[in-house]
């Protein structure tokens, strides 16, 4: 196997991740986490249930994905040792994938063997569902992280990372673990009209999990616009490809607060809900991308010269390192 064929299934294998992620908004929306019954791995105590009920196949479709998600993130883990060097970064950020689709597992069972689906409705639910979101979002970015760097040569790179870039990661990060409350919110206590909604929502005798509904927009908002102003003064945005991420990022920031206002007008229906979240996904991942790549540039004290590789080339001289060298934060 190349660098470049294990590229492409690294890029295959985060796409099926995502669209596990996203086929996990179908099964809370529609109350199919108890789909299996209180039985994990096992399906009602059976490998592939027998004339099922939709709520039984929604939530054997979510795991037989997950697990062929897994299946993938353990052949990368393994074929990275074969494609690259001993010390290569990619190596590691592909044992970090594996290690947090483990995790992505054991809490996913964890919902299952706790009771924690359905009509559930207490607060260790919802603070469950966000660990949950929140080790999703660092296995996105440790497969984001292996794909960058599976195109970086085996070189002594420096790589400078904005401190600004790493808070605004963790801020999108609470945004998102904010927003799986909401949406349990949503599921579990359904809106009838939006000035119902609003009116439960600063009502003080609500649910909690009502009453936590207003902080997401509010959190995101803030979040997005300091986002949008980080990329025009980060030095991470600067050349052409610090640009393109640029515009790339500021476009799905657009796209994804058109998806948010229109989800919170229409009551929140299931499409929405599934783009919304597929939006988030894609903005993450070019998140991490900007910050996985940072200002590269060759090792202080190296003697090698700078060749200008561009990051996420396929090249492996050792000869060579990825230009920038010396930019400061």
């Amino acid at each position: 196997m190349t660098a470049r064929t294990f590229r492409r299934l690294a890029w295959a294998a985060l796409a099926a991740t995502v669209v596990v992620i996203v086929w996990g908004a179908v099964v809370r929306a529609t109350g199919s986490g108890a789909g299996c019954g209180s039985h994990w791995p096992l399906c009602n105590g059976v490998v592939v249930p027998v004339a099922p009920a939709a709520k039984t196949v929604i939530e054997f479709v979510h795991r037989l994905s997950s697990g062929v998600a897994m299946l993938l993130s353990l052949g990368l883990m393994i074929a990275a040792r074969a494609v690259f060097p001993r010390g290569h970064r990619a190596r590691a950020w592909a044992v970090a994938s594996f290690v947090f689709m483990l995790i992505e597992a054991a809490v996913g069972a964890g919902l299952v063997l706790l009771g924690l689906v359905e009509n559930n409705a207490s607060a260790l639910r919802a603070a469950y569902i966000s660990v949950h979101l929140t080790n999703t979002m660092l296995l996105m970015g440790a497969m984001t992280g292996m794909i960058w760097w599976a195109g970086q040569p085996h070189a002594p790179v420096r790589i400078v990372r904005s401190r600004s870039m790493t808070a605004v990661l963790i801020a999108l990060i609470a945004v998102a673990a904010t927003g799986a409350i909401v949406a349990l919110g949503d599921t579990l206590f359904p809106a009838s009209s939006l000035s119902q909604g609003l009116a439960a929502d600063l009502d003080s005798t609500s649910h909690f999990l009502i009453r936590l509904r207003a902080a997401h927009p509010i959190l995101a908002v803030a979040v997005a616009l300091v986002t949008i102003g980080l990329t025009r003064r980060d030095p991470t945005f600067a050349g052409p490809h610090g640009h393109s991420s640029r515009a790339l990022i500021v476009s799905l920031i657009c796209v994804q607060a058109s998806l948010g206002a229109v989800n919170l007008l229409a009551l929140a229906p299931l499409p929405l809900q599934m783009a919304h979240l597929l939006v988030s996904n894609l903005l993450w991942i070019a998140m991490v991308w900007a910050w996985v790549g940072g200002q590269t540039g060759v090792r202080p004290g190296s003697d090698q010269g700078q060749t200008g590789v561009r990051p996420g080339s396929d090249t492996f001289d050792q000869s060579k390192s990825v230009s920038g060298a010396g930019r400061d934060v």
